[in-house]
């Protein structure tokens, strides 16, 4: 765990969710099964093996920090969403399939400014000479951590009856993430001020809140539609009926994507508008 987290792993998620060594392990066996960081980082090492042709330690560092990102976000959601003490091989069992199936496709289903911020990540990797596979799965690392949502909407349309299989369930989300600026939002909380404890944890909570109220808004999206419709049918009609609560929230949601730089006050403004529209 210390090799693949690093030294503060355990210790972060402890300052941050009260979260004991033994939850850490569990939290991190799961997480690095169901997103298969351990292959990943494998193929992250063969980079600076002598005669790999690879691109050099730093490059190298710099995925394997960005891999870590998501370790650290996908870690603390098991610990804060999944009942404790993690059962660990029925969270594999139950993410691991939707995730390896969606992993690889995550790159096409972006759209709008996150497709191109996704491609440009891309393409500074492949300049440096890594391959364009593994770049293109490093530079998406943290895109994938919206699958744990994927995962969880589709197991709630499927109790509604409202049966939809884990790929259309993606696309709606990820649409709807660019229809609505969330990723904007997202930006610009990982911008905030770092400051102190407190700092960190307002910045995990106005996180959570956003993926939260996309995970809500992309459900509510799926219940109002037929299967199989387009996505942007499916937008149109989500709209519809929201119409009221969407016409409030405009004004906030318009400030995301035309603000240059957004504070702590203003996102927890637009956070609460978003949580507003999803029922």
């Amino acid at each position: 765990m210390v090799d693949g987290g690093g030294i503060s792993f355990a210790y972060r998620l402890s300052e941050e969710l009260s979260a004991q060594p033994t939850d850490a392990l569990r939290a991190y066996v799961v997480t690095t099964s169901v997103f298969g960081l351990a292959g990943l980082w494998t193929e992250i090492d063969a980079l600076t093996l002598p005669g790999s042709g690879g691109s050099g330690t730093e490059v190298a560092d710099g995925m394997v920090l960005e891999s870590r990102r998501l370790l650290d976000r996908v870690a603390r959601w098991f610990l804060t969403n999944r009942p404790q003490p993690l059962a660990v091989n029925a969270e594999i069992s139950r993410f691991g399939p939707t995730v390896a199936q969606l992993q690889t496709k995550v790159a096409g289903l972006l759209v709008g400014p996150e497709a191109a911020a996704l491609a440009e990540r891309v393409a500074g990797l492949i300049r440096q000479g890594v391959a364009p596979a593994l770049a293109e799965r490093t530079a998406s690392q943290l895109d994938t951590y919206g699958l744990l949502d994927i995962v969880e909407v589709t197991e709630l349309a499927e109790r509604d009856r409202q049966v939809r299989g884990p790929l259309e369930v993606a696309e709606l989300y990820f649409a709807l993430s660019d229809h609505l600026s969330i990723d904007t939002a997202l930006t610009a909380v990982s911008a905030l001020e770092r400051g102190d404890r407190w700092h960190s944890l307002a910045r995990l909570a106005l996180r959570d809140d956003l993926y939260g109220s996309l995970r809500g808004i992309t459900l509510d999206a799926l219940r109002e539609s037929a299967p199989g419709e387009p996505v942007q049918v499916k937008i149109e009609q989500w709209e519809r009926t929201n119409a009221a609560k969407l016409g409030r929230a405009r004004a906030a949601l318009q400030a995301v994507a035309q603000a240059e730089q957004l504070d702590l006050a203003t996102l927890s403004v637009v956070s609460r508008q978003l949580r507003g529209l999803a029922r």
